[in-house]
């Protein structure tokens, strides 16, 4: 935890140090703001206590806000007021505070709010439209080591529009291999792409194609318990009575499941071994 702690200060006294330099600008109006020295040090103090205080605490919130009256175009003091409440599962009261963010930065927060709304708040279509709108200004990316294209098929799959789920999984799928050409397929595309990918063929009916890329994931997480799962499903509806050892033996690996960092806080879409899964929990 000091470790921690030291790395929190090592990181924001970087930024700070950014940004005793840098013009901060509105990507809006155009408004600049610059730092004087003894601004940069009040602001390096507040983050200090900020950051001495639990993370979820009120205090480190208030020594946040005590920055921002120093300087309120700071896009990274917004996030940081935003991501404790959403891991609080705030949805609410983080979201004024990141859409801050991507007012004063949206090519750094426009792919991470689009994430958010994706993985934490469950705002599909809103996130949707800012990963359409964050392709459309910067280009096809990734955030939290995923494509934009992966998170607008996860949007879709919620949203139980398969075909389109199909179509950006696929999207994301191609722009692996061109990005990673020296890899092999399995490992060039992220193993949740092909389990996601497979999640849609079976949603489909492609069971055979839905078999084939929870095969790649495997590959990858051999003994990825969701993946598992659902292949034990997609043999017992093509009838093969097989499907039912690999859903036992998904059941026997139930531990391993979605290891994403922020699946500590939310159960992600076709998660099926959680926590929260009364039939998966040990008897």
């Amino acid at each position: 935890m000091k470790k921690y702690f030291i790395l929190l200060l090592v990181f924001t006294s970087c930024n700070l140090s950014r940004k005793n330099q840098d013009v901060v600008e509105s990507s809006n109006n155009g408004d600049k703001k610059v730092l004087s020295g003894i601004d940069s040090m009040h602001i390096r103090e507040f983050l200090e206590k900020s950051f001495d205080n639990p993370l979820h605490s009120l205090e480190h919130q208030q020594y946040l806000d005590s920055a921002l009256t120093i300087d309120p175009t700071n896009a990274w003091l917004w996030q940081q007021k935003a991501m404790p409440l959403y891991k609080a599962r705030k949805y609410q009261l983080a979201r004024p505070f990141l859409e801050k963010a991507v007012e004063y930065d949206p090519k750094k927060y426009l792919d991470y709010s689009g994430f958010m709304r994706c993985i934490f708040s469950k705002d599909y279509l809103k996130s949707i439209t800012e990963f359409m709108k964050a392709k459309k200004e910067y280009g096809d990316g990734y955030v939290m080591d995923h494509t934009y294209n992966f998170y607008i098929g996860l949007d879709y799959l919620q949203l139980n529009q398969f075909s389109k789920a199909k179509e950006f999984m696929l999207l994301s799928k191609e722009q692996q291999f061109k990005d990673f050409p020296n890899d092999s397929p399995q490992e060039a595309c992220h193993y949740l792409d092909w389990y996601y990918l497979g999640i849609a063929d079976f949603e489909l009916g492609n069971y055979k194609a839905a078999i084939e890329s929870f095969d790649m994931s495997l590959m990858v997480y051999d003994n990825f318990a969701d993946a598992l799962y659902f292949k034990g499903r997609s043999m017992t509806k093509l009838g093969n009575e097989g499907g039912a050892e690999w859903e036992k033996k998904a059941f026997e690996n139930g531990d391993n499941t979605i290891n994403e960092d922020n699946a500590i806080y939310e159960i992600y879409p076709y998660q099926v071994f959680h926590k929260l899964n009364e039939s998966v929990r040990p008897k």
